[in-house]
């Protein structure tokens, strides 16, 4: 119960002046005296008892008291705080952007503990003590705004879409979202209840939308929480690096990183842990200095596929404390071919568009063995050996390198089989595609044993002349003959039979897309005969959320669309695309982020006083709400945390309702001659 004028409090004053009249109003009793004698007795009996005496057994007195002092309780404008008594059109407003995910204290807290479990408690608290006749619209604010419910009155249909909120990771539609709550209750009676943490950009504070009904904003969260944030990272190839030499283990030194650090929060000691394919690289301690961005550049970095920079410790919000990045990719595929030299060979390769770069033995030392060469600068794409592999190549950093790249072999140094003329027979395979090979590609076949990861594409008399595969993780393709033991470099399928294969070979390979907001739009280019893609969560907090393959976007066609939506959670994610024949096509990698304007640590001040001056009226007050003025000066609520709407229920009617009856009852008395 509340109190609205404690100035009325004076004329309970009328209450005392009310005793007082009785105690000197002249009364006349008939008294009986049977004898003059007792005359005296009786007068010195009645003077004792007085004045006192006036006030017992007076019935009127005390119903004109009780209605004097609600007429004063009256005027002192009372109330009662009820919950849930709008019975009108209620629109609820949930902020789920990339902010709500922030927890209350450190990162040692679990989801259950961040600001969108607070709200989704504060949200179904209201819905459980809503006015039966309350209707209630339920907008989500996400990048589009969504409404979930329309005037629903179903209690368990509210909680069970109130429990369903998920954060949005993209950036938010909190214009768009304001202007439909908008929309929905003008020209009715209504209100809007804005649920958030007020971390909003600084251009959604000036709103610009005009409300018809009162606007109110209840708080999720604490007002300030400090926060460390990668707003930028990137890896590159450093210019002027020696090429590896000798003994190189993994061509180290050749790249560069830098990272771009901002503190909100006060002076910190912070550290970096930056990993390669994930594995530890290198570290950084540093000292972040409050409200400053700290530059921190990486030197010597080992060259992988995927770079992961984290940020430790970690804080209340952890969406924006890693950053994934790649390297730089060319657009020309590096092909590396180490032969002795095959004119017809280097051209096809060269006429798939290639950069391909010839690696000869030009040194021998005393023994006759060939020197290892120098291990080119750049990372070659696909390697393509013919003949028989250098004793270089089987040990150390060429063989590592060996290891990790896909690659090509044709020919060999084992006994050849003589073919006669047979029937030649090619497999469904990308390699293949396209081909109608109907005459041996050569004249004699290399007789060695077929791997278990090796899958024939090309027989000839019902023996293997290439066979591909997948070897630790990586496309092989081999053929079982030499060039120059037939004239398949001299038929038109050669340039097409190249082609094929070094696209496949580069299946293994994907490139870097770089980094996008969740949910933004990508521009990918995919190839014609690609039947199914689907993004796969890999790392980061998409991984350790648990998140689901995302299918890749379809036209009305059924074919793969150019324009696919980056995935809705942060972390990094691969795309991998599958051909009609159901074979691997080159895939993508994607680093995808939260909104960046998400993790401000500043509430947006002018936000309360923006929407409640553009609604033109106060929002309703609650209990432990914090005053905040328009530019009218009107009161405007603000929920704290924890708290539940209250409205003002006044009590003056039901006051000036009980007057009238005590003035019946006091006329009835009077009547009787109870006055006296």
């Amino acid at each position: 119960m509340g109190i609205g004028s404690w100035m009325s409090l004076w004329f309970a004053l009328a209450l005392p002046v009310i005793i007082i009249l009785y105690l000197f109003k002249r009364i006349y009793i008939d008294t009986p005296v049977p004898s003059h004698l007792l005359w005296r007795r009786v007068l010195l009996n009645m003077e004792a008892n007085r004045p006192w005496q006036k006030l017992q057994n007076r019935l009127l007195l005390w119903l004109q008291l009780l209605a004097a002092a609600l007429l004063v309780l009256a005027l002192m404008q009372p109330f009662i705080w009820k919950t849930g008594g709008h019975q009108g059109h209620t629109v609820l407003i949930a902020d789920t952007s990339a902010s709500m995910m922030a927890l209350p204290q450190a990162a040692e807290e679990t989801e259950d503990d961040s600001k969108l479990a607070e709200m989704k408690h504060k949200l179904n608290t209201y819905v459980r003590e809503a006015g039966a006749g309350e209707e209630i619209t339920l907008i989500r604010l996400g990048s589009r705004p969504e409404v979930l419910l329309t005037r629903e009155k179903d209690r368990e249909s509210l909680s069970r879409t109130i429990d369903g909120l998920s954060a949005d990771y993209g950036r938010a539609a909190y214009h768009e979202t304001l202007s439909l709550a908008a929309a929905l209750t003008r020209g009715e009676e209504g209100r809007v209840f804005l649920y958030t943490d007020t971390r909003w950009p600084e251009q959604a504070g000036n709103t610009g939308i005009a409300f018809e009904v009162p606007v109110q904003i209840v708080s999720i969260g604490p007002e300030q929480t400090a926060n460390a944030a990668i707003e930028q990272f990137g890896v590159k190839r450093s210019a002027g690096e020696e090429p590896g030499s000798k003994g190189n283990e993994d061509s180290n030194g050749s790249h560069f990183g830098v990272a771009v650090i901002r503190n909100d929060g006060p002076a910190s000691e912070l550290k970096l842990d930056l990993y390669g394919d994930g594995k530890l690289i290198a570290s950084r301690d540093f000292t972040a200095d409050a409200g400053r961005r700290t530059t921190v550049e990486f030197n010597s970095l080992p060259s992988a596929e995927v770079y992961r920079l984290s940020l430790l410790p970690e804080d209340s919000y952890p969406l924006d404390n890693e950053s994934f990045a790649f390297l730089e990719q060319a657009g020309a595929t590096k092909v590396w071919l180490i032969s002795k030299g095959n004119l017809f060979l280097e051209k096809a390769l060269q006429l798939t568009g290639a950069q391909v770069t010839r690696i000869t033995e030009t040194k021998t030392d005393g023994a006759g063995e060939a020197e290892a060469p120098a291990i080119p600068e750049t990372k070659p794409d696909v390697i393509v050996i013919e003949g028989v592999l250098p004793g270089y190549a089987k040990s150390g950093a060429w063989a590592k390198l060996l290891a990790e790249t896909p690659q090509w072999i044709i020919g060999g140094a084992d006994a050849g089989v003589d073919l006669e003329h047979a029937e030649t027979v090619t497999a469904k395979h990308p390699v293949t595609r396209y081909l109608q090979l109907k005459e041996p590609p050569a004249g004699r076949l290399i007789d060695a044993p077929i791997p278990a990861w090796g899958k024939p594409i090309l027989t000839v008399g019902g023996k293997t002349a290439a066979h591909a595969g997948t070897e630790n993780g990586r496309p092989k393709l081999v053929f079982l003959f030499r060039l120059e033991d037939g004239d398949l470099t001299l038929k038109p399928e050669f340039p097409v039979l190249v082609d094929n294969a070094v696209t496949w070979l580069k299946s293994g390979l994907r490139t870097g897309l770089g980094r996008a907001v969740a949910g933004a739009e990508l521009d990918i280019p995919v190839a014609q005969d690609a039947a199914t893609a689907v993004w796969s969560p890999m790392d980061g907090y998409a991984l350790k959320s648990g998140a689901e393959p995302i299918p890749a976007v379809r036209l009305k066609s059924g074919a793969l669309s150019a324009k696919q939506p980056a995935p809705s959670i942060p972390g990094l994610w691969r795309l991998d695309v599958t051909g009609s024949d159901g074979e691997a096509q080159p895939g993508y990698w994607l680093a995808v982020a939260a909104d960046p304007l998400e993790s401000a640590t500043s509430p947006d001040q002018a936000l309360l006083t923006a929407l409640v001056a553009d609604s033109g009226q106060p929002a309703s007050g609650n209990d432990g709400a914090q005053g905040e003025t328009d530019y009218d000066g009107q009161s405007a609520g603000r929920s704290e945390a924890g708290d539940v709407h209250h409205e003002e229920a006044p009590l003056l009617k039901w006051i000036v309702l009980i007057v009238l009856l005590l003035i019946l009852v006091e006329w009835g008395v009077y009547q009787r001659g109870r006055s006296i």
